[in-house]
């Protein structure tokens, strides 16, 4: 029998901080490796179709702030007697409910580089945090569907409440004022339309714009228009910093932006997420050269309008099931007997990850120094030995260090993934398991004051995610 020597802790309390049951990292040491990842897929919310006797699909609709999960508890699969069992039935989906809405959830884009799932790994929020919000949300009483042996129920978050938990300012800040004027006027609110295809700034490439907890406005010259730290943290907490919304009538969010906003198109889109509009100095101007506009960013007076498709649509989430954590575990005993020089391999709520630090480029080029050969050959005999063509992705991310140069570093972090996927794909796997992003500076690591910092933060991930599922299950 396999037995697994050890599991990184932060694994288990990850996958068993939304469950009722326990495993301890000696229980762990006794376990055979597929009984092991059979419990942790479970308590991770993602048991087997076949298994599952809940399951749980989410809806995300950013025009209402709404977060919803229709969950559904076969009750023959429980084994729990009808009708004297509804109690525990409902108590059951109250215990369960936690583990199958967390991986949708931690998915929600916070910012233009972060995920919640980003902010749980920077320690920002913590599970416990999310567990609360979502233990306080409302919930229907639970009924069974038409007759069958499913008690359903609908759970929503409200995604106002995970925002108001991550303001900290007191005070809202006025941004700098440009010296050059336009003629202008005051309005009652600011509408930005950023529907469709937008170029992306910064790189090469056009797509759509999408919404999410914390998005900013940038001018074309990249100075920061807007952003929440802006609005009066009341104001942010009860309303959010921006309303979004599809529709082109202001009588739909007059009572946001008043009878006569200042209607502005967006000319780009910014962020690795794509989140952030970014308008022409014109309109910039028409907003900073009158006093009372500059009250409207203060009040939160603001629509951003975006495609209706991604505004309102359902959730998926990585599908963590027993063949992903099997794939883990083996993965992770293989580069313990076969170190791999400033590599480590992380898990996390996308997937796990190879994170290659102080990689050696040469300067201000995409292009790998020789001696990096063997790093790149050893992740690419252990991708192609436990990573299955079919069940995963592979995202490559690129990052620099911070040398006041954004632009410039998010596309060399851009180049230098698509670097490393070629190295890989030289090496024999699959290119169609690829996809990739740059984040530049904007994820530090360490501090870039430092030559240490920097080659810290000179690095590039390799993260390994199984393929997403709308539904979610435990068993």
């Amino acid at each position: 029998m396999k037995k697994l020597i050890c599991i990184t802790g932060a694994l288990i309390l990850s996958a068993l901080a939304f469950c009722q049951d326990t495993i301890t990292p000696a229980m762990a040491g006794e376990l055979d490796i597929e009984e092991l990842a059979r419990r942790l897929a479970n308590y991770s919310g993602h048991a087997s179709e076949e298994d599952a006797v809940m399951t749980s699909v989410s809806t995300i609709n950013w025009t209402k702030n709404t977060f919803t999960s229709s969950v559904s508890l076969d009750v023959a699969k429980a084994g729990i007697p009808m009708p004297s069992g509804k109690s525990s039935s409902v108590n059951k989906i109250q215990m369960e409910l936690p583990a199958l809405v967390k991986d949708p959830l931690l998915s929600i884009y916070v910012d233009n580089t972060r995920t919640l799932g980003d902010l749980v790994l920077e320690e920002t929020v913590t599970l416990e945090e999310l567990t609360r919000i979502i233990d306080s949300s409302k919930q229907t009483p639970a009924y069974f569907e038409n007759g069958t042996n499913n008690l359903v129920t609908q759970h929503t978050i409200q995604l106002q409440n995970i925002g108001a938990s991550l303001v900290k300012h007191k005070v809202a800040y006025t941004q700098r004022v440009p010296i050059d004027t336009v003629a202008s006027k005051a309005y009652t609110g600011i509408i930005i339309d950023a529907r469709g295809m937008l170029p992306v700034h910064g790189e090469f490439v056009e797509d759509r714009t999408y919404p999410c907890i914390f998005p900013k406005i940038w001018s074309e010259d990249m100075d920061l228009i807007y952003e929440r730290n802006m609005v009066e943290p009341q104001i942010v907490k009860e309303r959010g910093s921006v309303l979004y919304s599809s529709s082109r009538f202001v009588e739909d969010y007059e009572d946001r932006v008043g009878k006569k906003p200042l209607w502005i198109t967006a000319k780009k889109v910014y962020g690795i997420n794509r989140t952030d509009a970014v308008i022409s100095r014109n309109d910039y101007l028409q907003i900073t050269s009158v006093k009372e506009n500059m009250e409207l960013l203060r009040k939160g007076k603001v629509v951003i309008l975006l495609d209706k498709d991604v505004l309102i649509h359902g959730v998926a989430a990585p599908d963590k099931n027993k063949r992903y954590y099997v794939a883990y575990e083996k993965l992770k005993r293989y580069v313990l007997e076969n170190p791999i020089p400033d590599t480590f391999l992380l898990p996390g709520p996308s997937g796990f990850r190879f994170k290659m630090e102080n990689l050696k480029f040469i300067a201000d080029s995409p292009k790998l120094l020789p001696e990096e050969q063997g790093r790149i050959s050893q992740i690419a005999q252990s991708i192609k030995k436990y990573v299955v063509n079919g069940e995963f992705t592979i995202l490559v991310e690129g990052h620099t260090a911070d040398v006041n140069k954004p632009e410039g570093q998010l596309q060399l972090s851009i180049q230098r993934a698509q670097t490393i996927i070629q190295a890989l794909v030289d090496e024999g796997v699959d290119s169609s398991l690829f996809t990739y992003k740059g984040y530049g500076g904007t994820k530090p690591i360490a501090s870039n004051t430092t030559p240490e910092g920097r080659a810290q933060n000179r690095r590039v991930e390799i993260q390994v995610m199984p393929k997403s599922g709308y539904v979610q299950r435990v068993e």
